[in-house]
């Protein structure tokens, strides 16, 4: 295992920026690689939480059983991720969701202890932990604003308007299938499809999925009865909006490897 390229994966986020090479290098004690093949579970929703993960390459499927049988996705985690992290700071301290392989990945997994300690002896990254965690908590209001308007038609556009702002683009990349976004919105698959096939016809939106672009967003808004954006790309805060993904939770740091 090569600890000074995993050192550098980790202080090229902003939230490990502030701790120094000794620092990290202790957070690393004990870390080790973890290999999954596609459809293996790294944990499961209330298993006992001793470690926070970095995945090192693949795809992780963060979910939730519902009472129907169904999963809720709530992500899908990446080569750069971290995973856990924030869930580590929970006594006693259980993953809140299930966690398992799209695809033959592997991951880092790091020792809840040693980023407990590294908390203690380091007030700036503390700092950082905390700040990180108040956006989250802020942004997982505006999802729960999100989920509570009226009907699926709103909920799917204000989805969009979301994405429009933090991608500072009229063409969105979704993050995910729209099975998976349909269940996030609270919309059924069919209903999913059938609004986004209407909005086409509206002239409303177009492209292909993974991408769309938003044609007339205006129109788009008024046709479902909500007011079109009107903050400028270059004073939105992020704590204004939903987050990288409708549901990130147990993690805010994300990396990208070779960056």
């Amino acid at each position: 295992m090569k600890l000074p390229a995993l050192i550098q994966m980790l202080a090229s986020s902003p939230v490990f920026s502030t701790v120094g090479r000794e620092g990290l290098s202790s957070l690393l004690e004990g870390v080790s690689l973890v290999r999954l093949d596609s459809g293996q579970h790294l944990f499961r929703l209330g298993d006992k939480a001793a470690h926070f993960f970095l995945v090192q390459s693949g795809s992780v499927e963060l979910y939730r059983p519902s009472y129907t049988g169904e999963h809720k996705v709530f992500r899908n985690m990446e080569a750069g991720d971290l995973l856990a992290e924030t869930a580590m700071f929970v006594e006693p301290c259980r993953y809140p969701l299930s966690a398992r392989a799209s695809v033959a990945s592997s991951l880092y997994r790091l020792p809840r202890s040693r980023l407990l300690d590294l908390c203690r002896a380091s007030p700036d990254f503390s700092m950082a932990m905390l700040e990180g965690m108040a956006i989250r908590i802020s942004q997982s209001l505006n999802r729960i604003d999100l989920l509570t308007i009226g009907n699926s038609a709103q909920r799917l556009v204000a989805y969009l308007v979301d994405l429009y702002v933090q991608q500072r683009s009229a063409w969105l990349t979704l993050p995910a299938s729209h099975s998976v976004l349909a269940r996030q919105l609270n919309i059924t698959p069919e209903t999913f499809s059938r609004q986004l096939s209407a909005f086409r016809r509206g002239g409303f939106i177009g492209g292909r999925n993974p991408e769309l672009v938003l044609l007339d967003l205006d129109g788009l808004c008024r046709s479902v009865e909500l007011p079109p954006p009107n903050a400028p790309f270059d004073s939105a805060d992020p704590m204004d909006h939903l987050g990288s993904s409708l549901f990130d939770c147990c993690n805010y740091a994300r990396q990208r490897l070779g960056k």
